[in-house]
């Protein structure tokens, strides 16, 4: 019974892995020509101690390509040192120097909504490592005056410069095709990622005031679509991100991606079946389906664990050892589905021998993650080179 249990929920987890990944390959992009009204944008960055990357970053975002009355960078400079906010303040961006006993994304996102004194109709979410691609004010412009409003643009590598790097943009690559890509395919919403996200500004200044957690993104999403918001996903319009290089990097940044997880999951459990009984496929997908099944690296762990534990009880039963073994190949395929063709690459392959290294890390983030979703882990960014390459 315990067997057929645990076979039951990676079944499952297996389906609705593989139906996204094929999905995915039937979404369409729509055009973003509409520029016939320009909108003003406020690019609002959060930059908590990114000393190392915050001006470099401040000073890109400053050059895309768009009318330059017409948008505005924030950064919430989060205890930066004095030397560094007088750098930025040499800059064309508005300033806004904060500083928290227990700092949050969301809390420096909410003071700088409130700080402003322009108006905007729409707010961009950037990370202070990011770069957003010369035309991405344009795409989103035009995809808002065709009534996209709530927007997840497409984060992609900015470093791929070590083989943890490749593993962690492979990652998001997958998430992307999967969650965002396959879902809008399936005409669901989109997961929301942290950053490249565009957003009517009154409507993200209110949702994002009634949120006090370290995980913003996932709780946010939730409450858009339990008001009926549809998050559109945008492929091609980039966002360039710098990836964790090493793995213990890589295992403190996991560590509040799984608390975050199934706190949402246990938070929304119950109110996403009662919301499924009236027809909303939509928020059980967001509040459910993307957080009940562990992350993909969680799931080949478990699979493999799981089909070797079972060969060796159940080495006499044929049939349980091919249901196992098939579904650990089937849940690869799906993933191999998922992947960009370009990261089939020699730089992939000589990442996979880190693999190990990451098991035990990963594993290490879930012993870890009891109340990671309580505090704010910070992940430092130290690159300011766009190389992603492969």
């Amino acid at each position: 019974m315990i067997e057929l249990i645990f076979f039951t929920f990676f079944l499952l987890n297996t389906i609705y892995v593989l139906s996204l990944a094929i999905a995915g390959h039937f979404y369409h992009r729509p055009s973003t020509d509409n520029q016939l009204v320009l909108n003003k944008i406020g690019i609002f960055v959060p930059s908590y101690k990114e000393d190392s990357v915050i001006v470099h970053t401040t000073t890109e975002l400053l050059k895309v390509d768009y009318p330059r009355s017409h948008f505005d960078v924030i950064v919430i400079a989060d205890s930066l040192k004095p030397e560094t906010v007088a750098r930025l303040e040499e800059t064309r961006a508005i300033i806004l120097p904060v500083s928290f006993e227990k700092s949050m994304k969301s809390k420096s996102l909410n003071f700088a909504f409130n700080a402003v004194k322009d108006t905007y109709e729409i707010a961009i979410i950037a990370d202070a490592d990011n770069i957003l691609a010369r035309d991405f004010l344009k795409d989103i412009n035009g995809l808002y005056n065709q009534g996209y409003q709530v927007i997840q643009a497409q984060r992609v590598a900015k470093n791929l410069n070590t083989p943890m790097a490749v593993l962690d943009g492979l990652s998001e690559a997958i998430n992307n095709h999967l969650f965002r890509q396959g879902a809008n395919a399936l005409g669901l919403s989109s997961a929301l990622i942290g950053s490249g996200m565009a957003f009517p500004f009154s409507l993200i200044k209110e949702e994002l005031s009634k949120i006090n957690s370290a995980v913003e993104d996932k709780a946010l999403q939730v409450a858009l679509v339990e008001k009926g918001h549809k998050i559109f996903y945008q492929k091609g319009t980039l966002v360039y991100d710098e990836k964790v290089e090493t793995p213990e990097a890589y295992k403190n940044q996991r560590r509040r991606w799984i608390a975050g997880q199934y706190e949402t999951l246990s938070k929304n459990f119950i109110k996403s079946f009662k919301l499924l009984a009236k027809g909303n496929i939509n928020y059980f997908n967001i509040a459910v389906c993307q957080n009940i099944f562990p992350s993909r690296i969680n799931t080949i762990i478990s699979l493999f664990l799981l089909s070797t534990t079972f060969t060796l009880i159940y080495s006499h039963a044929h049939e349980v050892i091919l249901r196992w073994w098939g579904l650990t190949l089937t849940f690869i395929i799906a993933l191999a589905i998922a992947t960009p063709r370009q990261y089939f690459s020699a730089k992939l392959v000589k990442a996979l021998f880190l693999m190990p290294l990451v098991i035990i890390k990963t594993i290490q983030a879930i012993f870890l993650s009891r109340n990671a979703n309580k505090t704010f882990i910070h992940t430092e960014h130290k690159n300011n080179t766009l190389d992603n390459s492969y």
